[in-house]
């Protein structure tokens, strides 16, 4: 019998709440996005349920890897070009120390301050919450350090012990698990040497550096949403559908397939002053419509 090593996409089922999600716009395609925009989660996502026959009582019924994605008119509003851009929701936490495990001194991880991380999430705090999170660094200029990443493989509550090294009177700062502490110690991979140069350890990492921390639940996602003018319906309708031409004051009504008002426009002549000779016949847009061009109303009065 053969064997091997399976996999398949999984659906995510990551909360809405663990998302960032940021836009731009540009009226046209020839501008650049000088600005970006951050949106509440929460207002913009929600998640879905299975189909009502399906649902099983006291469970979420979830259907994972489907969200409704809602464009709040007061925000989207404008003709031009918004791009969405989804992503795992991004933590900035500080480095408190780069040390070891007081049992396994050979295990080096990074400790971050568990206080910092409640004000973001409590959940996180319980042990190897944290696991999988990936971890990215600022460098001390503010530069973000590219192409340097590292994933977090388990994550502990510690507190800090004083020992004595080896043999020696010299002491140093070690970390031993406990429950009951406020510090968190992220073992990341990678994090040991190679055998090619035993003696070089990966960076992971130096005290008081921030980090930004994010899950890998989901893949980052940028969305293109177009608002036009006109859809290819109210074309339609312009071209083929009903028109109403008011003779005593010159404006034209098209409408829409439920008759409703889509574009109105002036008709009038331009003539030679001298002998009233038509030279030009004009259509003019209308920015303000004559709500008083009702259709129903005005044919109802012929009938």
């Amino acid at each position: 019998m053969a064997t091997g090593t399976y996999s398949g996409i999984r659906a995510s089922d990551i909360r809405v709440t663990d998302l960032d999600v940021f836009y731009t716009f540009v009226s046209t395609r020839e501008q650049e996005p000088t600005q970006v925009f951050r949106l509440n989660p929460t207002d913009v996502l929600t998640e879905l349920r299975l189909p009502q026959d399906e649902q099983v009582d006291l469970e979420e019924n979830l259907l994972e890897g489907l969200y409704n994605l809602k464009l709040p008119a007061n925000i989207f509003n404008s003709i031009g070009i918004y791009t969405i851009y989804i992503r795992p929701k991004v933590l900035r936490l500080r480095i408190v120390d780069c040390g070891v495990l007081s049992a396994l001194p050979t295990v080096k991880g990074i400790i971050i301050d568990g206080n910092e991380l409640d004000d973001f999430d409590a959940s996180l705090l319980a042990n190897n919450a944290l696991q999988g999170y990936r971890i990215e660094y600022i460098n001390s200029d503010g530069t973000k350090l590219r192409n340097t990443v590292r994933y977090v493989v388990s994550s502990n509550k510690v507190v800090p012990v004083t020992e004595n090294i080896g043999n020696t009177n010299q002491t140093a700062i070690r970390y031993r698990f406990d429950d009951n502490g406020t510090l968190l110690f992220l073992q990341v991979t990678p994090s040991s040497a190679s055998s090619v140069k035993p003696n070089v350890t990966p960076f992971i990492g130096n005290p008081n550096q921030t980090i930004l921390m994010s899950n890998t639940n989901v893949n980052p996602l940028a969305i293109e949403v177009e608002f036009v003018e006109n859809t290819l319906d109210t074309l339609v309708s312009m071209v083929a559908g009903e028109q109403i031409k008011d003779v005593d004051n010159g404006i034209l009504t098209l409408y829409d397939e439920n008759r409703n008002i889509l574009r109105q426009f002036d008709l009038y002549e331009i003539k030679e002053d001298i002998d009233s000779t038509s030279l030009y016949e004009v259509k003019q847009r209308r920015t303000n419509l004559d709500l008083t061009q009702d259709f129903d109303a005005i044919t109802s009065e012929v009938s």
